[in-house]
């Protein structure tokens, strides 16, 4: 993985210039940290240039997401977050930098939950055909956050996509699979 240690001077500026505001979806602020630092530790960025990125209106589940693209594309964080803030999905983010659905499969070892209409789209097709399945943002927010999860948190991709049911927050995965404790 290359190193997003490599944060653009407008991270660091934005940084220096406020104090460090965590914002989760559906949980607390102690919840809502414990994912972010996770995001931190995965990505392996520092819980300060996190704490940027969650204060550019994103919901906590998008930040790996932009930090999963920003690494696949070789660019800074903050390229990604400025053009989706400019209205782009997260398909056409990935587009510009040749990423493309396939390289948000997760291989399930068990029933993919809330995705499994995406994942009857990549079972119907081989793998050099995935290049061509065109993802919602809600799936590539999914799948980013099941491959992240499942990691982080040494639990199967098919337990991370069960608990993704009934519209939960990612905080809320993250806490309901035992990551509170880390």
């Amino acid at each position: 993985m290359r190193s997003l240690r490599r944060v653009s001077s407008t991270i660091t500026v934005l940084f220096l210039l406020g104090p460090a505001v965590h914002q989760g979806q559906g949980a607390g602020g102690q919840e809502a940290t414990a994912f972010l630092r996770a995001v931190g530790d995965h990505f392996g960025i520092s819980d300060g240039e996190v704490a940027v990125l969650s204060r550019w209106r994103l919901s906590a589940g998008e930040i790996p997401v932009v930090l999963y693209l920003a690494d696949r594309a070789g660019v800074s964080p903050d390229v990604v977050v400025a053009q989706r803030r400019r209205g782009e999905s997260w398909m056409a983010i990935a587009g510009a930098y040749s990423v493309h659905a396939g390289d948000f499969h997760v291989q399930m070892d068990g029933p993919p939950g809330v995705l499994a209409g995406t994942y009857e789209r990549f079972n119907g097709r081989s793998a050099s055909e995935w290049r061509g399945i065109s993802l919602s943002d809600d799936e590539v927010v999914a799948l980013v956050n099941v491959r992240f999860l499942s990691r982080f948190l040494r639990v199967s991709p098919a337990r991370v996509a069960q608990e993704l049911g009934g519209g939960r927050a990612m905080v809320d995965v993250f806490q309901r699979l035992g990551g509170g404790g880390r």
